[in-house]
């Protein structure tokens, strides 16, 4: 039987530990947690996703997986490489995006930032009206690493189609590395166009530069979040 490998040795992942009088405290690898989660901008929902919980449940899950520890083992913030997450509501993609930039960070000590897409723009539009939206923008340009998730979740008007697009493009331009996630579907179709799904709300040029900055993986599953027990 192989041995078990857990993240902390200490409390092997259950987050709590028993002190010499018999008590039960906090592991210090919790604390540690909470740091590295506000470090990358993690939204508190997914601070404890890592590559151990997640329990893949198809072939499409497992392969997911595995494609999503190798690109840690082999990441290099000078090749631009990056991922693109595509599947239904609750198959994992949110979970596997931050589990990379924990491990990342963790392993290589590059800090990569998750940013929700939706809250980016409502955050870019209020700076926008305290003339302190560029240097958000900047900030988000130039990271090695960053995440950008659920991205195409809504109808964009002009100006936030026009944002998402020059910050890709940058990122592209640039050679960042860029994880992506979305509901939409992201296929070439065999005369050579790209699907409809996404490029009508980005644009067919920058669906196009998404292809070639990032590996594009699609997961099949049910909806984990209907089927997860209520507390």
């Amino acid at each position: 039987m192989e041995k078990a490998v857990y993240q902390c040795e200490k409390c092997r992942d259950t987050g709590f530990v028993k002190t010499e009088g018999g008590k039960v405290k906090l592991c210090e690898c919790r604390f540690k947690e909470k740091d590295v989660n506000r470090l990358l901008r993690i939204p508190k929902r997914f601070w404890n996703a890592s590559f151990y919980n997640y329990i893949p449940e198809t072939p499409s899950q497992h392969m997911a997986l595995l494609k999503s520890k190798q690109f840690v083992y082999t990441f290099n913030p000078e090749e631009g490489k990056g991922l693109t997450f595509v599947g239904n509501p609750g198959v994992g993609k949110t979970h596997l995006a931050v589990a990379i930039l924990k491990e990342i960070y963790n392993y290589k000590r590059i800090r990569g930032v998750f940013f929700d897409t939706k809250d980016l723009i409502y955050t870019i539009k209020f700076l926008m009206d305290e003339k302190k939206d560029f240097k958000l923008i900047n900030y988000i340009i130039n990271l090695p690493l960053v995440v950008l998730d659920d991205l195409g979740s809504e109808r964009l008007s002009d100006w936030q189609r026009e944002l998402l697009s020059y910050i890709i493009t940058q990122r592209y331009n640039n050679m960042k590395s860029t994880i992506i996630t979305t509901n939409y579907k992201l296929e070439e179709k065999l005369n050579g166009s790209l699907s409809q799904d996404l490029s009508s709300r980005l644009g067919d040029n920058i669906i196009s530069k998404i292809f070639e900055m990032t590996e594009v993986i699609t997961i099949l599953g049910a909806d984990r979040r209907k089927n997860s027990p209520k507390v």
